[in-house]
């Protein structure tokens, strides 16, 4: 069987998508401008009727997911297959203006049934989160407004194209662009006048596009506005958090400068974290899919701790799982030089400076990927430096009790980590 995630089956699918929508367009158009099946018009139809044929056959053995369970069962496949698409997707590979003849010579229209895969198609692009879902429908709005405009142009053709001049009518392509102008001005109820039925056919013709017009007309501006509202929900979240917050330093009266420090801090965390929280969001998660995005966050920043080299896979999970996020602002101290270290500290973003108790001498710089605080947090001594941020930091934290209730399952690494930090103190303390 083919798995849906198959990188051929990937590019098959937007191709046979690509191919629906051409015939969406070319063939009511050319059987409103009667071009005859002949040329390249012909080897298009027997391409896409093959691309169609082939798609048929390869859904048969193509594996599907139902209630996010795979189904490989090639008998549950196809009776699933038979129950729901293949109707349509037959009719679209039939040859019914050749089996029927000239009665049934408008009848291959059936294969624009096969624009209900379009549906399908943004549904999977939407959950593989490709792009963001309030741009994916409006695109999908947008596809199929043209799509209706291209139609109803088409239509107006085929029922005489009403008044328009006969220089308009001269050749195929001026002709379909004055029907395509009318069909626009007509859909989005602006219509001028300028083009009008002739005859009771057109007549009713544009009644009926008129009525779609209106109905279109305001369910996308509908539309339109509630994608909009929701175009960037983490921004209009956000903004709410803020503005509640300067409700509230306004009611307290704070003093402005720290006004002024907490808006810098949410100005960092929009930028940074798109407002959210992330211990928040990753709380919401199971525990195999929170470790393995933390994993993906900061298990870099782990393998980087020389106490933490060699380690197992399953303790770089464990460890994983008890890391906390933390936010300094500039000139603020983690700790200071003194105090009795209960955790340590991992730099994913911005810098600190080790400096001396007064903060007037600085021993370092650390940047993202490095680390600091694990010797006092281990061999619970005193912090022999004090740590200040220099820029808006972004930090793991891990404590000394999740640290502890990790190594309790791995004794050996407990001694090991212990001799390792000893070591890097005397290293530390001849300099």
């Amino acid at each position: 069987m083919i798995l849906p995630t198959n990188k051929y089956k990937q590019i098959w699918d937007p191709f046979v998508l690509v191919m629906t929508i051409v015939v969406a367009v070319e063939m009511p158009l050319r059987i409103a401008l009667d071009l005859p099946l002949h040329g390249w018009f012909y080897f298009l139809d027997t391409f896409i009727s093959c691309v169609f044929l082939v798609d048929l056959i390869l859904t048969f053995f193509t594996a599907v997911y139902v209630n996010a369970a795979l189904v490989k069962d090639p008998k549950n496949v196809a009776q699933r297959y038979l129950k729901r698409w293949f109707i349509i997707d037959l009719l679209a590979v039939l040859p019914l203006d050749l089996i029927f003849g000239s009665f049934m010579i408008n009848a291959r229209l059936l294969r624009l049934l096969r624009l209900a895969h379009v549906a399908t198609f943004m549904q999977k692009v939407a959950k593989a989160n490709v792009i963001n879902a309030s741009l994916l429908r409006m695109v999908f709005l947008a596809f199929w407004v043209s799509l209706f405009a291209h139609w109803a142009a088409c239509g107006w053709i085929a029922v005489g194209a009403g008044n328009i001049t006969s220089e308009w009518k001269a050749t195929h392509g001026l002709l379909y662009l004055r029907s395509l102008y009318w069909a626009v001005t007509t859909l989005v109820t602006i219509g001028y006048g300028d083009i009008t039925p002739v005859t009771p056919k057109q007549t009713v013709f544009c009644i009926l596009v008129e009525l779609l017009g209106a109905g279109l007309y305001g369910y996308v501006i509908a539309i339109f506005a509630s994608l909009i509202a929701k175009l960037d929900v983490a921004r209009t979240h956000f903004t709410e958090q803020i503005e509640k917050m300067n409700t509230f330093m306004r009611f307290r009266k704070i003093p402005s400068d720290l006004q002024d420090r907490i808006r810098s801090y949410y100005e960092y965390l929009w930028t940074s974290r798109r407002g959210y929280d992330e211990g928040q969001v990753l709380s919401e998660l199971p525990d195999s899919l929170k470790i393995q995005v933390s994993l993906h966050l900061c298990s870099s920043m782990i393998e980087k701790v020389p106490i933490f080299s060699g380690a197992s896979e399953d303790l770089i999970k464990q460890i994983v799982a008890k890391l906390k996020s933390a936010i300094f602002t500039p000139g603020d101290y983690v700790f200071r030089e003194g105090e009795i270290g209960d955790s340590m500290y991992f730099i994913s973003r911005g810098q600190v400076e080790v400096v001396s108790k007064d903060g007037q001498t600085i021993y370092a710089t650390l940047s993202p990927g490095n680390f600091f605080g694990e010797i006092a947090l281990i061999l619970q001594q005193p912090r022999n430096a004090s740590i200040r941020a220099l820029e808006y930091v972004d930090l793991y934290t891990l404590d000394q009790g999740g640290l502890q209730e990790v190594l309790q399952k791995f004794p050996a690494f407990m001694a090991h980590i212990h001799d390792l930090a000893k070591k890097r103190q005397d290293q530390f303390t001849k300099l």
